[in-house]
């Protein structure tokens, strides 16, 4: 089997973090990207767990947060709001 060109676009500033720990493992950005859809194609999912944000740290509840630490200062009950 041949090999093929793929080209992934990506923030720079990942790029360079990441070719710094692969570099750590003794690993270039193609190797570590093969070995990754490597473990896609036999594991058949995504190798590692995908999830949303916690939502503790969500925007609603941050405000919420924010509006009772404010209360708190001001020397008032802490509702919800």
């Amino acid at each position: 089997m041949g090999t093929v060109n793929v080209t992934v676009k990506m923030d720079e500033s990942v790029k360079k973090q990441a070719e710094q720990v692969f570099n750590e493992l003794g690993l270039n950005m193609s190797v570590a990207l093969n070995v990754f859809v490597k473990a896609v194609v036999r594991e058949k999912r995504i190798p590692f767990d995908l999830a949303l944000n916690d939502p503790f740290y969500s925007e609603t509840n941050l405000k919420r947060l924010e509006h009772s630490l404010a209360q708190s200062k001001e020397g008032k009950n802490v509702t919800n709001c």
